[in-house]
């Protein structure tokens, strides 16, 4: 949590009453909720430099052009003096502070079949093909302000070193993603964490949120994020069902009905979903304590599986008929 000289700076920033303020999460950021005017909004403290405000002034200026073209997204609120960030000097360091408006709907839940279904799965490919149709056309208002540039190490924990075999499969990786072309119809502004803890689902909408993490990366990379987590923790439910092969083929049918992507780079998305598995690996990996599951885990890296008694068929890639 963060000080209280920072709760008071932000509640006269963004002129609400501070006694409504209620601490949510310290995750990445500090996430608190307040009121005004009767409605809800988040407020986002970040312990970061300065140098960094021209990146968040970049994602708010993003938000506000996909919101002013139908997407749903968590829009940013205006400070008393209209900025959409701010920023302070506190006893932890340099704040940039950021705020939204409150999504309505709920979050996903594998064991039950009216959030995790295959209209869901639909819904969320559908809506990240349209983000990155319009990404397309998107222009910053100025080279100051942009989000920065996939460079293969962003989300890699520099623990992989520490597993030889597990570091030279990424390194390759790496040059191999780094060598791919870069255009308007594979690369752009992408989302870059777009899993189901971050959107609700509100009927047939998907309400997508924390853009924080947003850069300029492949499309196919955004889809392999999205993917990966989607079997990473909604493979299967408590009672068994497997929905491997519904969440793959209806969130690509959902893309595509967006935005069209090649043959070339739907083959690109379970390589993009192996990066993540080896990020995924360099959160959690301790070389002091390589217990049974850690085995299991660069096991599968090594032999290119993805989870253990699934198999990720290609066809699954393919453009459905």
């Amino acid at each position: 949590m963060v000080s209280e000289n920072l709760l008071v700076f932000a509640s006269k920033n963004y002129g609400f009453d501070k006694s409504t303020l209620n601490f949510v999460n310290d995750s990445t950021n500090q996430i608190y909720i307040f009121q005004k005017d009767g409605k809800h909004y988040f407020l986002r403290f970040s312990n970061r430099p300065v140098e960094k405000i021209s990146e968040t002034e970049a994602e708010m200026e993003w938000l506000y052009y996909l919101a002013k073209n139908n997407v749903s997204v968590a829009l940013p609120l205006k400070s008393e003096d209209g900025n959409l960030v701010i920023s302070t000097q506190d006893d932890e360091g340099h704040y940039i502070i950021s705020s939204f408006e409150s999504l309505v709907g709920e979050f996903w839940d594998k064991n039950n079949p009216v959030k995790w279904n295959e209209k869901t799965f639909y819904n969320w490919g559908k809506v990240m093909g349209y983000i990155h149709s319009l990404t397309k056309n998107f222009n910053p208002s100025s080279t100051n302000v942009v989000r920065s540039t996939f460079d293969g190490r962003f989300a890699l924990d520099d623990s992989v070193k520490n597993c030889p075999s597990v570091n030279a499969i990424v390194e390759d990786l790496i040059k191999e993603m780094m060598a791919l072309p870069k255009d308007e119809d594979s690369y752009g502004l992408i989302h870059n964490d777009m899993h189901q803890w971050n959107f609700l689902v509100d009927g047939d909408k998907i309400n997508a949120f924390d853009f924080d993490d947003s850069l300029y990366g492949w499309f196919a990379l955004d889809i392999g994020i999205a993917l990966y987590h989607a079997l990473w923790w909604g493979r299967k439910d408590d009672a068994g069902n497997d929905f491997t092969d519904s969440i793959i083929l209806n969130f690509i049918k959902g893309y595509l009905s967006a935005n069209d992507l090649s043959d070339f780079w739907l083959a690109k998305i379970p390589m993009f979903m192996k990066f993540r598995q080896i990020c995924k690996f360099s959160w959690f990996f301790d070389p002091n304590n390589i217990d049974e599951h850690q085995r299991e885990r660069i096991n599968n890296i090594e032999n290119d599986v993805l989870f253990s008694g699934c198999e990720i068929k290609a066809t699954l890639f393919k453009r459905p008929i």
